[in-house]
């Protein structure tokens, strides 16, 4: 029997990436509330506006990697706190854009290097050379994840 048809859960991939998502976004979540009083989905709001924005509603929870309904309780939650505003586009009257307020940038060059930080902390555990080839592996399997039509 081939050493994969032995595998247990532990061993899968999709197990063990949603562990590591599960204990990297604790921890970073804990982060950002304790030094910014915000949510990780807030958090990923203001990082994604602040850094491709503006977006609609459906174009932010692509880049925040948030389902819809997060992305948009956690703009409501941000414009009632003055560091997202609503627009709308200049381009479609119909779509309204999430940016950042004057707030907001300053909210975002604070959630930036938390973020950054929180990375590389993850990451000093591997040598340059580990972390070049894991992140080459990451790339492989997420390129394989979007063509896989099984």
């Amino acid at each position: 029997m081939k050493a994969a048809a032995k595998a247990g859960l532990d061993q899968f991939l999709t197990y063990r990436m949603h562990v590591l998502n599960k204990l990297s976004d604790r921890g970073i979540s804990e982060l950002y509330q304790t030094k910014l009083d915000i949510t990780l989905p807030e958090a990923r709001v203001i990082a994604s506006v602040g850094s491709f924005g503006p977006f609609s509603i459906m174009n932010l929870a692509k880049h925040a990697n948030l389902d819809k309904s997060q992305a948009s309780r956690a703009a409501e939650a941000l414009i009632k706190r003055g560091l997202v505003e609503r627009e709308t586009s200049v381009e479609d009257g119909r779509v309204v854009l999430i940016s950042l307020t004057e707030e907001g940038r300053a909210l975002y060059r604070k959630v930036m290097p938390i973020a950054r930080k929180w990375n590389a902390d993850l990451f000093d555990c591997l040598d340059e050379k580990e972390r070049e080839a894991f992140g080459n592996a990451l790339n492989k399997v997420i390129a394989r994840a979007l063509t896989h039509d099984d």
